[in-house]
């Protein structure tokens, strides 16, 4: 499940400077903040992770997994 600022987003969805996304699979959580988006089409990887901020990142306990299925 993939979530913008808190709400469930479709692929095609547009991200802003400022918006938080949030992914959530089955073995792991994801949170970042978006910081820029880029004007040019392509980036380096080095660029590429200046563009955003993780808030929170971690494995799922196995507890958790468990409880999903």
């Amino acid at each position: 499940m993939v979530k913008i600022n808190g709400k469930t987003a479709k692929a095609s969805r547009e991200v802003s400077e400022g918006d938080e996304i949030e992914i959530d699979t089955l073995t792991k959580y994801l949170k970042v903040k978006v910081l820029e988006i880029p004007k040019e089409k392509n980036i380096s990887k080095k660029r590429a992770r200046e563009l955003y901020k993780i808030i929170e990142e971690r494995k799922k306990d196995i507890r958790e997994i468990i409880d999903l299925l």
